[in-house]
Formats: C-alpha cells, sequence, structure tokens
C-alpha cells in the first residue's frame, strides 16, 4: 500500500512538474490563415521541445485535421455547422442576422472600445514576441463610413509598428473580403493568461459585452412569432 501511494505521490509530481513547465518555458508557435471566398488556417504549437501540436482546417473542400504527438485526427467539419433547408426563409433569415450584426458592429466603433483593443494588442505582440507578423487584405463594406473607420483603424495599427508586414487595401466601390493572417514566435503561457485575463476584467471589456447582450436581448424582443 505505502509503494502504491508513493508511486502516485511520484506521478501526481511528476504532472505537476510537467504543467508548471509548459506554464513557464517559452512554447514555439506558428499561424497562418486568412479568407479568400473560403476561411483556411493551420497552426502548429511545439511545447517543451518534443510535443507537437498542429491544427489544419479549410472551408472549400471542407476538412479539418489535428495531429498530436504524431497522432492524426480527422474531424468531420459539418459537425459544427447546422445545416437548413434552403428557401427564401432562410434568405430573410440571413439578412436579418447580417442586419443586427452590422448594428452592433456599429456600435462597438467606439474610440475608447478601439483604443482598449489596440492596447490589448500591443501588449499582446510584446508577450507573443513574434519573428514574423504579416498582415495582408483587400476589405470593403457596404456602408462607406465603415470602410472609412477600417481606413482610420489600419492607419493607427500601422503606427504601432507591431508588423513586420501590413498591406490592407480598401474597397470603397463595393463589398469585399479577402485577406491573410501569418504569425510566428514564441510565448509564455502564464504571461499571456494573466494579460488576457486583465483585459477580460476591465471596464472596456464588459462594455462590450453589456453592448452585445442588451442588442440581442432587443433582437428577441422585435422578432415576430412564429
Amino acid at each position: 500500500m505505502l509503494i502504491i501511494l508513493s508511486i502516485i505521490m511520484y506521478l501526481l509530481l511528476f504532472i505537476l512538474t510537467i504543467f508548471i513547465a509548459v506554464l513557464i518555458i517559452p512554447t514555439r508557435y506558428s499561424f497562418s490563415g486568412g479568407y479568400n471566398n473560403h476561411l483556411y488556417c493551420f497552426a502548429n504549437v511545439s511545447i517543451l521541445y518534443f510535443c507537437k501540436i498542429s491544427f489544419l482546417y479549410n472551408t472549400q473542400d471542407p476538412f479539418a485535421k489535428l495531429k498530436i504527438l504524431g497522432f492524426t485526427i480527422n474531424i468531420d467539419p459539418d459537425t459544427f455547422i447546422k445545416k437548413e433547408a434552403p428557401g427564401d426563409v432562410n434568405k430573410e433569415k440571413q439578412a436579418n442576422k447580417d442586419n443586427g450584426n452590422a448594428h452592433i458592429l456599429e456600435k462597438l466603433f467606439q474610440k475608447d472600445i478601439i483604443l482598449h483593443v489596440l492596447g490589448f494588442l500591443k501588449d499582446l505582440f510584446g508577450i507573443l514576441k513574434p519573428k514574423i507578423f504579416m498582415l495582408k487584405g483587400k476589405i470593403g463594406f457596404y456602408e462607406p463610413h465603415h470602410t472609412a473607420w477600417l481606413q482610420a483603424i489600419v492607419s493607427t495599427i500601422s503606427e504601432l509598428n507591431i508588423f513586420t508586414n501590413i498591406d490592407i487595401d480598401t474597397v470603397w466601390d463595393d463589398e469585399h473580403f479577402e485577406g491573410e493572417l501569418k504569425v510566428a514566435g514564441q510565448l509564455a503561457v502564464i504571461v499571456v493568461f494573466f494579460r488576457l485575463l486583465k483585459f477580460l476584467i476591465s471596464k472596456h471589456t464588459l462594455k462590450v459585452i453589456k453592448i452585445i447582450i442588451t442588442a440581442r436581448k432587443k433582437k428577441k424582443v422585435l422578432k415576430p412569432a412564429t
């Protein structure tokens, strides 16, 4: 009995040591993804230099794969997609959903919220210390003033000097979404955790949550009974 308790104690001590090491020792990571008529991404994480995890996702085929320590797990993306029968009703639902999302985004375009998010991204950049941080794209909104706001945000981000390469063209005569993001570097998990926690409990983040909840409640109230 004493031998079994000793084995369990040493096993728990080993697991605790590994957990602390994961939090403290820098973890290597890379991510590349984007959108061009379909969403795609590839992520790779190397923990303690021997545990490697990678994830591949593409909505064009569609397919998704998760690799852990050399073992591959195929994931069916359709399991995450709620399917509905085609028809004018679904088109109307989608249009209402898009209008609701646009209304929420318009409320979130406030100076203090934007500066709060940009400050978080700047701090996160300092923590992640990426060797590569590239952003490219062509974006245009249906409403021209939203495109103007985007151009102002891109200009502000460029001044932060957090991207090794940033190239975003704004499209004014049409609604267009196309982009690509590449990130590679290393991070300390525990530092990211505390900075993310600080971001989530800040008054500006709580303000964003309140705006989203209020908008969704109004949407449910105005939704006609079926």
